[in-house]
């Protein structure tokens, strides 16, 4: 079976992909950053309070994308207030925790039954050992549900339940098995974001206006950013239930010019707002 269709079938498809001259199909340029994330889900990051430097959005994106639960190595504390407002929305009833303390494994439980999101923060060097079978996600499939055992507990496992694990060491030694079950990242903060920072906080002291003004223009961009991808994502929507011939769909057309005329809008506001940026910039 294998000979007989499989093989041919990749050997066509290769083929196709990468035509007669044998060469792969590759970007000028590429970037993980745009295959794992996109402007507008940084903009948010941004807007939640993510650094706007190159390794904090790095960061952030291996957080959002990892399969396995990130360890935050953070001794500036950025990771953890960027995380405490990303995860700030209601249906993700945000645990924060510490270990050692009294209700950690309730907390645990009910987090994961729900769904939840729970934060352990500030850890040392080791963890618990009733925790290793959340880190390793030693699950238990019975039927359509999975379960996980905490101590001589079973615990059902939501599929939509998220860990994060932080600590303020700058230099942390984890044995190889924390290493290997969770994803380290490094929030340490960098020379050029440092830069940046002490920039912002002394415009704030010495132009408090023109910091405010900075900070306004900031947020209006990123929610610019966010507006155009939900407006793209609208248009895809509406063309991908239109039923029958769309050139004669009232609703869809008239629709689809009322977006346009809200980005035509949004576009001219963000080379606007992009300008007024750029001079304050050069008077600070």
């Amino acid at each position: 079976l294998t000979a007989q269709i499989f093989t041919p079938y990749l050997k066509d498809n290769l083929l196709k992909a990468v035509g007669e001259n044998g060469v792969v199909p590759l970007s000028a340029a590429p970037d993980p950053l745009k295959i794992l994330t996109n402007n507008a889900e940084i903009a948010t990051w941004g807007a939640d309070g993510l650094p706007a430097d190159q390794v904090s959005i790095e960061n952030g994106t291996i957080v959002s994308s990892s399969a396995r639960w990130p360890l935050l190595i953070d001794p500036q504390l950025q990771g953890i207030k960027w995380l405490r407002q990303k995860e700030s929305a209601p249906e993700r009833n945000l645990q924060v925790v510490r270990l050692g303390q009294s209700d950690l494994l309730r907390k645990l439980e009910r987090a994961l039954e729900n769904g939840y999101t729970l934060l352990i923060e500030n850890i040392g060097e080791t963890l618990d050992a009733v925790l290793n079978p959340v880190i390793q996600r030693a699950a238990i499939k019975r039927g359509k549900k999975s379960y996980v055992k905490i101590g001589d507990t079973e615990v059902e496992f939501h599929k939509d339940f998220q860990l994060y694990l932080h600590t303020k060491l700058s230099n942390p030694h984890y044995p190889p098995e924390i290493q290997a079950e969770a994803t380290l990242i490094n929030f340490t903060v960098t020379a050029a974001g440092l830069e940046d920072q002490l920039l912002a906080l002394v415009v704030r002291k010495e132009r408090l206006d023109l910091a405010l003004l900075s900070e306004d223009l900031v947020k209006q961009q990123n929610d610019f950013t966010i507006k155009i991808k939900e407006l793209e994502d609208n248009i895809l929507f509406k063309l991908a239930n239109a039923e029958g011939d769309i050139t004669e769909d009232v609703e869809l057309i008239e629709g689809l010019e009322s977006t346009k005329k809200i980005a035509n809008e949004i576009a001219v506001k963000q080379v606007l707002a992009a300008s007024t940026q750029a001079q304050i910039k050069l008077t600070s």
